[in-house]
């Protein structure tokens, strides 16, 4: 069905794509941008290169849309919410009244790790929900995975269809309760099934730095990286020793250019279901803050609860496709 989604709309407009061929994406792609240009708004995608150049080779105004860098944009879930918020924000205090941005992962489920994005996408309903933001996210069926698709239809109250048509989801769920129900893969990377190269009672953050930063060497991380997991690994065993019930276990799994780290204690973790995407929660004794930091420097960030407590999953450097 036609409809005008976003009539007397002042909030955040989150709407997904499911498309099966590059003209399905096209089809419903253009009359995006085009309703956009016409109405004067400023129109940004974030799209993989492959998907930027078909893009920019099917569509006449592609010199009007503003392309962004995909890596930038979509770095992690924490840094993401941050970057789109800021564009959002700078755009409305030059005078825009609503900004489009169609964008993408890279390949959900498998080159890109899905727990994290899922939770993005679950998020962003309620963190970006006071912007006059219209988001449409695109997924190729032919390569991302059913389980993931069905997380697309829950976490986005709208789908949009070829020709410039658009319907709501019936499958949504309330962000707070997806938060709450939904478990990372285990078998996404970070969360390890081979035994840890360090396995440490964490007493103190010290003890931790030492640990990670060992790890990281071992590991060959450069500097920059060596340094954001020694932060991320302080940040999440001081949180757990300052929130969490001990004890607390700081398990380490040094790779190639990558270190997998995880902190577990054996209480219930953080109450604020959006933790780590915001600097703060409504709780500042929630830990929320260091919480943010961790999801910042970090590629890779689930959090879980479990029988014994709760586990937070680091992961710094490069995964493996």
């Amino acid at each position: 069905m036609k409809l005008d989604v976003a009539h007397g709309r002042a909030g955040h407009l989150h709407e997904a794509a499911v498309y099966r061929s590059d003209d399905e994406l096209l089809s419903i792609l253009i009359p995006f941008l085009r309703q956009g240009l016409d109405a004067g708004d400023p129109v940004f995608v974030c799209l993989t290169p492959q998907r930027a150049e078909l893009l920019r080779a099917a569509f006449t105004d592609a010199d009007s849309v503003i392309f962004l860098d995909h890596c930038t944009g979509y770095r992690n879930p924490a840094t993401a919410v941050k970057y789109f918020r800021e564009l959002v924000d700078q755009h409305v205090r030059h005078g825009a009244s609503k900004v489009r941005l169609a964008g993408e992962l890279d390949e959900p489920g498998s080159a890109t790790p899905w727990g994290p994005w899922a939770r993005y996408e679950a998020a962003v309903n309620h963190l970006l929900d006071d912007l006059p933001l219209w988001s449409l996210c695109t997924y190729d069926a032919r390569t991302t995975p059913t389980t993931v698709l069905d997380d697309v239809l829950r976490t986005h109250p709208w789908l949009a269809l070829p020709g410039g048509r658009h319907a709501p989801s019936s499958a949504f769920t309330d962000p707070a309760a997806f938060l709450k129900t939904h478990v990372p893969d285990p078998g996404e990377p970070g969360l390890q099934s081979k035994a840890p190269a360090v396995t440490l009672r964490a007493t103190h953050p010290e003890q931790a730095r030492e640990a990670a930063r060992e790890a990281g060497r071992q590991a060959g991380l450069g500097e920059t990286r060596l340094g954001e997991l020694v932060l991320a690994v302080s940040e999440s065993v001081t949180n757990a020793l300052l929130h969490g019930r001990p004890p607390v276990w700081l398990r380490l799994w040094p790779e190639h250019r990558r270190v997998v780290a995880t902190v577990t204690d054996a209480g219930e973790g953080p109450k604020d279901p959006y933790a780590g995407l915001t600097p703060l929660g409504p709780n500042r004794a929630d830990g929320g803050l260091g919480l943010w930091i961790v999801h910042q420097v970090c590629d890779y960030v689930a959090m879980r609860r479990h029988e014994d407590g709760y586990t937070i999953v680091l992961v710094a450097g490069e995964h493996s496709r």
